[in-house]
């Protein structure tokens, strides 16, 4: 799987508040960048726009909004697939960062579309916005709707302004936002959850696993007996968090709902927006797999990787409560 550093930019959503006429504004301060999707994008964010925020040789930053076809969205969310989720998506448009000498060098990147403009430049770092992707395999509705999306990426270059900005700001961020875990979604139960809940405990256990791999593993009432064991340690704070790979999918969530409902679980559960999901197709070899944070939500453990007992989790948390 093809490793991508993704930078803090990513815990802002890349659509906010819409506008029936102008569609979300974006602010990226940290690059010093804002701009507005167009209001043709509002029907498909849910649906066929997925958003990726990421680094790579020769780039200050790229924003790419995907297109992924619906029947592609469950093969994306299984991690454990071999291949490059790059497969299932077909570039709308990126804004990249680079400097002007990096850029003339990117052609396995601006080969990939047929149009690319240079909207402004703070220091030496420009802006580029390139569009119209040149390997294009979508047929049908898919391919109406890309059209709809693709044609209107004007409209998002005409909104673009940009101010300056420090650049060591980002480069040492860059180096570490693997090994922080951030999301703004919902709980099983649909209340609104955000990363910002590490901050109320010590130590956090997050179990990531999906509805797929039910024939191979199902650790709820293990999840379940950790969570009631936690309570029990003295003068410190730990929580557990099971997130579930293969979501949003109402289907996928009943299944989950149940199998909770008779482990009698009261942990939390959480599904998946962008950020996370992003996060575990480019870290996670497969499912069940757990990590553990601290209040900041900085990863402070190797991966446990496949189904374990309580015993085994209970003996991991105490090594990391002992660290703090």
């Amino acid at each position: 799987m093809k490793k991508l550093i993704f930078i803090t930019i990513l815990t802002l959503l890349l659509f906010g508040c819409s506008n029936s006429e102008k569609g979300h504004e974006v602010v990226l301060d940290e690059i010093g960048l804002t701009y507005t999707t167009p209001a043709e994008w509002i029907e498909f964010e849910t649906s066929n726009i997925y958003p990726l925020t990421i680094q790579s040789n020769g780039t200050l930053a790229r924003i790419i909004y995907n297109y992924i076809k619906a029947d592609d969205i469950e093969k994306l969310n299984d991690v454990s697939d071999s291949g490059s989720y790059t497969d299932y998506l077909t570039p709308i448009c990126e804004i990249m960062v680079a400097t002007q000498e990096n850029y003339d060098t990117l052609d396995n990147i601006t080969s990939l579309y047929s149009s690319s403009e240079k909207v402004s430049q703070q220091g030496e770092y420009c802006y580029y916005v390139l569009y119209n992707c040149s390997k294009n395999n979508l047929d049908g509705k898919d391919a109406e709707n890309f059209k709809i999306l693709s044609n209107s990426v004007p409209k998002l270059i005409e909104s673009i302004s940009t101010k300056d900005f420090n650049p060591d700001d980002v480069k040492p961020i860059i180096d570490d936002v693997t090994m922080y875990l951030t999301f703004d979604t919902k709980t099983l139960e649909g209340e609104s959850i955000n990363s910002s809940v590490f901050s109320q405990y010590d130590v956090t256990m997050v179990n990531f696993w999906g509805t797929y791999a039910i024939d191979k593993s199902n650790e709820q009432k293990v999840l379940q007996e950790v969570y009631e064991n936690c309570g029990d340690i003295k003068d410190k704070k730990v929580n557990v968090i099971n997130a579930i790979v293969d979501t949003p999918d109402e289907i996928n969530e009943e299944i989950v709902k149940q199998l909770k409902q008779e482990a009698k679980g009261t942990f939390t559960t959480i599904v998946m927006d962008n950020t996370l999901a992003n996060w575990a197709v480019d870290n996670l070899e497969g499912v069940p797999t757990t990590v553990f944070v601290n209040s900041d939500g900085k990863i402070i453990s190797e991966q446990i990787k496949g189904a374990k007992s309580a015993e085994t989790y209970m003996s991991q948390i105490n090594e990391m409560l002992g660290g703090i």
